[in-house]
């Protein structure tokens, strides 16, 4: 019997919510060159970065218990997360590259030229950019290989035996990949390899109050003190609390944690085109800088909505419907 999630846990939209916005107000807020403060408060909106890995390492855990997952069930694994988040993905990049298409046509644009090229192509749908001669089209999809090598892991290996040994040992073993001195390892699952086994073993902790679970807690608050930092040891501290203190539902909250995928996706290339627009026909509003960068956030907020709703949440629906036999 498949055994089904039996409610939402509105700690994950929460911190969804404040990690997509976080990176949002860290990009967008870079322009704010009459508030030097404000923006240097702002750029630290690049940690959410840290708690999606951590929420990750929470969720496809919980997704895999909740669903009987065996590593028989790997390629339908595969295809339901590809399902999930490919088509955002995909269409973003697509997008990007008509844009600055049609953007190389006004001689006014100063952003060079970024020409299709299918090599980079695919490089970027399969998530290999880190391992080839080619660059990201968006600096902000190499977390999106991250998270593709870790499903990778969690789908061939972490699943392979249902004992708390074996996990134990994954789990401090995955912890200290952070210490192996990879090329490129800004780029690699092993950099943030405490990270998402704190989230695995978060869940397994508020599941069965083992102490194993929490000793490997302490070992990777540990890990990341040394190899992180206490600014993010504390930031994911907090982000534990609140995915096991949250459990009632604040709307905006719920809401910003629905489209929070779509709006770290898609919120780079609306930054250009507000950009764009706004110097063409109200160049003025430019230099009231807090007034354009509320702009630029709600129309971020609205356009990755209706993103949401036209592509994510059709490709969830599907999803779903992918189960483990």
């Amino acid at each position: 019997m498949v055994k089904q999630p039996s409610q939402i846990n509105y700690g994950i939209q929460y911190l969804r919510s404040l990690a997509a916005l976080g990176v949002l107000l860290c990009h967008y807020g870079s322009d704010l060159k009459n508030y030097p403060e404000l923006a240097f408060l702002l750029s630290f909106g690049k940690l959410g970065v840290h708690i999606f890995f951590l929420i990750s390492g929470y969720i496809i855990t919980l997704s895999l218990l909740n669903y009987n997952y065996y590593p028989k069930h790997f390629f339908k694994f595969l295809l339901k997360r590809s399902v999930r988040i490919e088509p955002v993905y995909i269409i973003t990049i697509l997008l990007t590259l008509f844009s600055f298409y049609l953007f190389n046509h006004f001689s006014s644009f100063k952003g060079g030229d970024l020409p299709f090229i299918p090599g980079q192509f695919f490089a970027h749908v399969f998530y290999i950019v880190p391992f080839t001669k080619w660059s990201f089209y968006n600096n902000i999809f190499w977390t999106l290989g991250v998270e593709f090598q870790f499903y990778l892991l969690m789908g061939c290996v972490y699943f392979i035996k249902n004992s708390m040994f074996f996990r134990i040992i994954f789990l401090i073993l995955f912890s200290l990949t952070v210490f192996i001195p990879f090329a490129n390892a800004t780029n690699l699952l092993s950099n943030y390899g405490a990270i998402f086994a704190l989230g695995i073993s978060s869940l397994h902790f508020q599941q069965s109050r083992n102490k194993w679970y929490l000793s490997i807690m302490i070992l990777d608050a540990i890990i990341i003190y040394l190899h992180d930092g206490y600014l993010i040891l504390f930031l994911l501290t907090i982000s534990i609390l609140i995915i096991y203190l949250f459990k009632y539902k604040i709307a905006i909250l719920n809401f910003l944690g629905k489209i929070s995928y779509s709006l770290y996706v898609i919120h780079p290339l609306i930054f250009i085109y507000i950009n764009g627009i706004t110097k063409k026909t109200i160049p003025n509003l430019i230099n009231y800088e807090l007034l354009f960068l509320c702009v630029q956030i709600t129309t971020a907020l609205g356009l990755a909505y209706v993103f949401y709703l036209l592509i994510e949440k059709p490709t969830i629906a599907i999803s779903k419907k992918i189960v483990y036999r």
